[in-house]
């Protein structure tokens, strides 16, 4: 198999991990180059254009995106400007079989590029770059995480959870991409407390994030949003199935064996969509917070979706 057909038919396993590449191109010879970036071990994945790369984003979280400077449809300088004013920018670097003349290369860093590289005799340089910028991105991803990290569970804080809902709901002003997010407390935590004690009710609450953790995907954000209580905000996912995911995660706390609480640990969950059932993140917060309301009302142990049209009944965000 020849090095441009592993690249378009998938990915294989690099030698050594050095960072995701997101490769905008339709251009073959530019695709070769996809699987040479490979050989110097990053994970490269590949589109055929720029629309496709602002939609592939968020599926790709690519560290790097290495856009083609002759790509057709949203060209490499109008991705590298985008991406470069966007909440959390990407760096771009531009590269071509054209000459990378000053002029070349000073609109390109002008509109945001990190960079541009003529190919094939600057590819050497342009695989140094992308390690250089993928480094860099890894090393402020580290220190993030851990600001944005919560000290009992591992799973995001509010802070970083307020920040993903962002980033969903503007997701689908952009490209009409759904998110579901499903609020959840812990059943009678105060009672579990008060009878076996607070170190008790922390293993139940680090037990409750563990399965969060483990049913969420890696484009979902699971946080604990302070106390015992939870959120798992799940993109591109539908009101359609928003339900059956929140059911699992209900049965799967059901499920588990907490040993020290007599009678097992149940959760109440909440559920709400957008647009189905909220356009704003303060209306999807609060539509899902009315929600796990109903639920507690009707019982616990339990999973309430929101209507297609039920309004925002106040907001904790």
């Amino acid at each position: 198999m020849t090095a441009t057909a592993r690249f378009i038919n998938g990915r294989r396993e690099p030698t050594r991990d050095q960072g995701r590449i997101l490769l905008v191109t339709d251009d073959p010879r530019v695709v070769a180059y996809g699987a040479g970036l490979e050989e110097y071990g990053f994970h490269v994945a590949g589109v055929a254009g720029g629309v496709k790369a602002l939609v592939a984003l968020h599926s790709a979280r690519p560290h790097v995106v290495v856009a083609d400077a002759s790509v057709k449809g949203v060209t490499a300088t109008e991705l590298a400007r985008t991406l470069s004013d966007a909440q959390e920018p990407v760096p771009v670097i531009v590269a071509g079989f054209d000459p990378s003349t000053p002029e070349r290369r000073g609109a390109a860093m002008a509109a945001g590029a990190s960079d541009y590289f003529r190919l094939p005799e600057e590819f050497a340089l342009l695989a140094a770059r992308a390690a250089q910028l993928v480094g860099y991105r890894l090393t402020v991803d580290r220190l993030r995480a851990e600001a944005d990290r919560d000290y009992l569970t591992g799973l995001a804080n509010r802070r970083r959870f307020r920040k993903a809902l962002e980033q969903e709901v503007e997701r689908w002003r952009r490209y009409e991409i759904p998110c579901a997010l499903m609020l959840l407390d812990i059943d009678h935590m105060k009672r579990v407390n008060d009878t076996y004690g607070h170190p008790a009710g922390d293993r139940v609450i680090r037990t409750v994030a563990e399965v969060l953790a483990e049913l969420s995907r890696d484009n979902d954000t699971a946080a604990r949003l302070g106390g015992e209580e939870f959120a798992l905000l799940l993109a591109g996912v539908g009101r359609d199935k928003s339900f059956a995911a929140a059911e699992r995660v209900r049965l799967a706390v059901a499920e588990q064996p907490f040993e020290e609480v007599s009678g097992g640990v149940t959760v109440s969950i909440g559920v709400a969509s957008c647009p189905d059932s909220a356009r704003t993140e303060r209306e999807i917060f609060g539509t899902s917070d009315a929600a796990l309301y109903r639920a507690k009302q009707e019982g616990r142990n339990r999973v309430v979706l929101a209507s297609a049209s039920g309004p925002a009944v106040g907001s904790r965000i």
